[in-house]
């Protein structure tokens, strides 16, 4: 049975990226627009050892927390609202230089191939605007980060939106210096300056809030929203409300159980009922994914058939919008200890269109927000979380 978590900071976040730091390698910490699955996933493992109090990370541990422990998000949340990245395949419109008026949100579909092209698999469709969408050329505007659920699911079903203040842009970031201090002296070691990259993830900005002297009319008070299931019955006697580190540098969180529903992690009612009659369905990727395929999803064979994890419903992919690939490493607890190796994930946001070839469309209503990924750690992990609509 899975519980649904509050997360609270008390601290800016720092989340990582690749790039070397260290002494030597460089002193400036630079950071990702939102922490990936993996670090929330670690974080809680850590804590439902580190906070029982009986347990250690002797023996086989580490393996029962990989095995027996499932955490999916980090999702910010307003009031009972969860919230979604944006989707890759909304596309908006500058609407002359008029900042009042709000931009032409575009719709990107497969469209038919006129000329040729050297897709990397055959029967795949270009996902784009079709000409009467895009008379003349123009550079897209700014998309908000994260959308409502509810908006979401109109956007789905293929209703209309309007960006408004309840959409939320990406979170600030600020950079702080410090000073490596000296064990021995309890003073500043000569030369040891360093920098870190800072999310500041107790507020959001509103998307296109105007100046206002108004703090709530620029930033939107928000919750961290995370989905565990912990299998494991020494485990789950670990009482689940404890401030624990998440990210670098120690930065603290509280994490408790939800006290009420947070709207959005079952399958709205729009979806449920527009899934019902649907032949062709789109599946939008709520965090990154990894697939054995790079960006096609291993469960996709050589004509682009298959089904997703935890369905019958057979899918033929018919055209992608995805962003560009990002890299995830880390550091490994089970043996044999040491670095991960770098694995390429799919963006949140990315988009992929399908046919329904057998079975009912109805049915992958119980794939929302439920992971895609072909590998079965990656799952537990939480990356590729899905959720679907039609097109």
């Amino acid at each position: 049975m899975s519980t649904i978590l509050e997360l609270t900071t008390h601290d800016p976040l720092i989340a990582r990226d690749g790039r070397p730091f260290g002494i030597g390698q460089g002193n400036r910490m630079r950071g990702l627009p939102w922490p990936l699955p993996s670090v929330v996933a670690g974080a809680f493992r850590t804590a439902l050892v580190t906070c029982h109090g009986k347990l250690d990370f002797s023996g086989d541990m580490p393996q029962k927390l990989l095995r027996q422990v499932s955490v999916h998000g980090v999702f910010p949340t307003v009031g009972h609202e969860l919230y979604l990245p944006a989707p890759n395949d909304a596309v908006a419109e500058p609407v002359d230089d008029n900042k009042e008026k709000i931009p032409q949100l575009h719709r990107l579909r497969p469209q038919e191939v006129i000329g040729g092209c050297d897709f990397p698999r055959d029967g795949l469709l270009p996902v784009m605007l079709s000409e009467s969408q895009a008379k003349e050329d123009f550079k897209p505007a700014e998309v908000p980060a994260w959308w409502p659920v509810g908006k979401y699911a109109e956007w789905l079903v293929g209703k209309s939106i309007h960006f408004d203040s309840s959409f939320l842009s990406s979170p600030r970031q600020s950079t702080r210096d410090h000073v490596q201090l000296d064990a021995n002296r309890g003073a500043a070691a000569e030369s040891r300056l360093y920098a870190t990259a800072n999310l500041h993830l107790t507020h959001l900005p509103r998307f296109g809030a105007k100046e206002s002297p108004s703090f709530p009319d620029r930033f939107a008070d928000i919750r961290l929203s995370v989905r565990v299931q912990v299998d494991g019955e020494d485990l789950r006697q670990t009482a689940i409300s404890f401030w624990h580190p998440l990210g670098g540098e120690r930065r603290l969180v509280h994490w408790q159980p939800c006290s009420h529903t947070v709207i959005g992690w079952d399958c709205p009612q729009t979806i449920r009922d527009a899934l019902a009659q649907a032949t062709r369905v789109r599946m939008v990727l709520a965090t990154p994914a990894i697939f054995s395929g790079g960006w096609r999803p291993g469960w996709l064979d050589g004509q682009l058939e298959g089904t997703p994890p935890g369905s019958s419903v057979k899918l033929k992919l018919v055209g992608v919008a995805n962003g560009r690939w990002k890299a995830v490493s880390g550091w490994s607890l089970a043996p044999p200890r040491g670095p991960k190796p770098i694995r390429r994930m799919v963006p949140a946001g990315s988009v992929y269109f399908f046919t329904c070839e057998h079975g009912a469309a109805a049915a992958l209503t119980d794939l929302w927000l439920k992971p895609v990924s072909d590998d079965e750690q990656a799952q537990r992990d939480g990356f590729g979380l899905a959720v679907w609509g039609t097109w």
